[in-house]
């Protein structure tokens, strides 16, 4: 039985890493947290059935791996103490709050994975293959929307989160796109604002970002939904090609993939993606392989999420390689 380890217990995905390690099939189990607010880390443990460790040090040596499910500017310590204790990693995105932390963890010597469980949903794998073959011809354009309500605690504090919306959703349909499509991304520009009071940070966003190659991408990340209603976080994709254009709905029951014909065809969901990628994780760990998503991707998504800050910011165009300079 492999045991897992947290450290941190502040991101709203905490609990559900815990739910989902308990699955049979992963052969593992959650055995401990570490927080750096001790209540935090005892409430959270007495909830789940796991024991507190007093420091990251001390929850390494207590378990086989870790997952980073801290505030996003405790990232780089985290990594750090699973690093020098040789455990392997899954940290939460996105791979550092500001320019600095992402260089950080990208340099990081730690066996890190970065959690990006849309990359396992069916309709997005299904859709991948379809674009690999080629049929489709040249990418144009691409659009996202990852909307949801606010999730409440360290999010809604810029000195903790490093951003609102923007750090929260952006990185994910960043990477989803780039994962389907193989593209890079060059420039972006931002526009951001509140719709209600949520800290110091934006709960509304768009994003339009170009590509080395010529297309655009639409993201629209917002915590523009009430908490209390049905179905509030959505994440949904549409791509336009040469030959054809394509819709997916990863949160839900099915994805529509639409052909070049106007026909539309369904493909169903399956087991829930982050036990996938939980999976995934473990098994490449445990085999000695390399890691299934590995922190070079994480900062690709990261980056774009960061440029977005920065224009969001200023209000002018900014290259993406720069919001990391």
């Amino acid at each position: 039985m492999i045991r897992i380890g947290l450290l941190g217990c502040a991101h709203v995905h905490a609990a559900d890493y815990v739910a989902d390690l308990r699955v049979d099939r992963l052969n593992a189990r959650p055995l401990a947290v570490f927080d750096t607010d001790r209540e935090r880390a005892v409430a959270f443990a007495a909830q789940h059935g796991l024991t507190v460790a007093d420091d990251p040090d001390g929850l390494c040596r207590k378990v086989d791996a870790v997952i980073v499910v801290s505030e996003h500017r405790r990232y780089p310590e985290m990594v750090s103490a699973a690093a020098a204790a040789g455990r392997p990693v899954l940290c939460e995105k996105p791979l550092g709050a500001t320019p600095e932390d992402c260089r950080s963890l990208l340099s990081t010597p730690a066996w890190l994975s970065v959690s990006f469980p849309v990359r396992y949903a069916q309709p997005v794998l299904r859709a991948r293959d379809l674009i690999a073959g080629g049929s489709l011809g040249m990418l144009l354009a691409m659009s996202g929307t990852n909307r949801g309500a606010f999730p409440g605690g360290f999010f809604g504090i810029r000195a903790l989160a490093g951003g609102g919306a923007i750090i929260d959703h952006v990185v994910h349909v960043a990477d989803a796109l780039r994962f389907l499509t193989g593209c890079e991304y060059k420039t972006v520009y931002a526009e951001a604002g509140q719709f209600r009071p949520v800290g110091d940070v934006e709960d509304c966003a768009q994003i339009l970002a170009t590509t080395t190659e010529g297309a655009w991408a639409s993201i629209d990340p917002s915590w523009s939904r009430p908490p209390d209603m049905p179905g509030a976080l959505d994440f949904e994709m549409t791509l336009w090609f040469e030959h054809g254009w394509m819709h997916l709905d990863e949160g839900g029951t099915r994805g529509m993939l639409v052909g070049s014909d106007g026909r539309i065809a369904y493909q169903d969901h399956g087991e829930g993606t982050n036990v996938k990628l939980l999976a995934d994780w473990i098994s490449a760990f445990t085999r000695g392989g390399l890691p299934p998503i590995p922190a070079s991707d994480g900062a690709k998504a990261t980056s774009l999420a960061l440029a977005a800050v920065r224009s969001a910011a200023s209000g002018e165009v900014v290259a993406v390689d720069d919001a990391m300079a």
